[in-house]
């Protein structure tokens, strides 16, 4: 038999393809597409990363969803339980209280007359500290449970005295006290917008979180008074920190902002935005914070320099102090911020 390409190759036109494949089962149709992938030539216009074929057997689970994936990270679970803890109120457990009447029957004396005494005195001693009463001795354990930052601000006059415009109050000092309100915190907030005496606001290790951090930065577009405001150790994230950074170029008085320390991370994104922000701000000297990225540190050490330029300078010693401050938050020596 002689072999006739044009007459055997007729056979072939004809052939339904798709007949063909419908025939095939899910691994022929597999092991047929492996054979493609080695015939067939890569296209040279696909990038490199992506001529590989896809060889995942999982399922997809959906669309990709950041905020999910975010909530699932160890530590924001970490944050909000630690956050949980930290705003329940100090109190003295029964546990502490039945220490002190061992320890306090273990050194009584041996006679009946002082043990039954002692028993008494240790009764009342544990019934008024579980009812709050207003003895001496009971009131400085309450203290010390209360207010252990040691922090003696009064909330209630101090806030009185902002809302009046007091001149009298010009620093305000949060910092360390436990379980503020956070509508206190905003009444706080809101009350210095129109506020012209006070010069210093610290929240530091208050609870303020990123809705908090908001009403700030709407805060520093009025206030004309404050120079310093601390907000370091709380539980802003990096939209709320980039929110101020943003409002600081319709402010001119602030000169120093501390913002280190915060239970969530900025992460390097808010740290460029930062950086971008902070171009349009010529009256910050002094910013309490470690950048992590290089890039971003030396151009806000760059930008706090540039404010120091356009400042007027009263004193070598001023400089000196700045620089410091700059240097130790952007790990740069001091010598960088010294002028001629």
């Amino acid at each position: 038999n002689v072999f006739h390409p044009n007459k055997d190759m007729n056979k072939y036109l004809y052939i339904d393809e798709d007949e063909l494949l419908a025939m095939l089962s899910p691994e022929e149709l597999k092991e047929l597409q492996s054979e493609m992938d080695v015939i067939i030539a890569p296209d040279e216009r696909v990038p490199v990363g992506q001529r590989q074929k896809d060889q995942t057997e999982k399922p997809p689970t959906g669309t990709f969803d950041h905020r999910s994936l975010v909530d699932y990270l160890y530590w924001e679970k970490e944050s909000k339980r630690m956050l949980e803890e930290e705003r329940v109120p100090a109190t003295l457990l029964p546990s502490a209280t039945s220490d002190i009447k061992e320890k306090k029957e273990s050194l009584a004396p041996q006679n009946s007359t002082s043990q039954t005494k002692e028993k008494e005195e240790t009764k009342i001693s544990d019934s008024t500290l579980l009812t709050g009463s207003s003895a001496p001795e009971e009131s400085k354990v309450n203290e010390t449970t209360e207010k252990p930052s040691g922090n003696e601000t009064n909330l209630e006059s101090t806030l009185d005295k902002i809302r009046k415009n007091h001149p009298s109050v010009s620093e305000v000092n949060l910092n360390n006290i436990e379980n503020i309100p956070k509508e206190m915190l905003l009444d706080y907030v809101n009350a210095l917008k129109k506020n012209k005496y006070v010069k210093t606001f610290s929240i530091a290790n208050t609870g303020v979180d990123e809705n908090i951090a908001f009403n700030l930065a709407n805060m520093l577009r009025e206030n004309r008074s404050i120079t310093t405001l601390n907000i370091e150790s709380n539980f802003i994230t990096g939209k709320g920190i980039v929110a101020i950074i943003r409002c600081l170029q319709f402010n001119e008085t602030l000169t120093e902002l501390r913002f280190h320390n915060q239970r969530h991370m900025l992460g390097h994104h808010a740290e460029m935005e930062i950086s971008r922000l902070l171009k349009a701000n010529n009256t910050l000297l002094k910013m309490g914070y470690h950048f992590e990225q290089p890039g971003p540190r030396m151009v806000v050490t760059n930008l706090l320099t540039r404010n120091l330029d356009l400042k007027p300078v009263s004193s070598e010693k001023e400089v000196y102090s700045t620089s410091c401050v700059c240097s130790s938050y952007v790990s740069l020596p001091p010598q960088i911020f010294k002028f001629s």
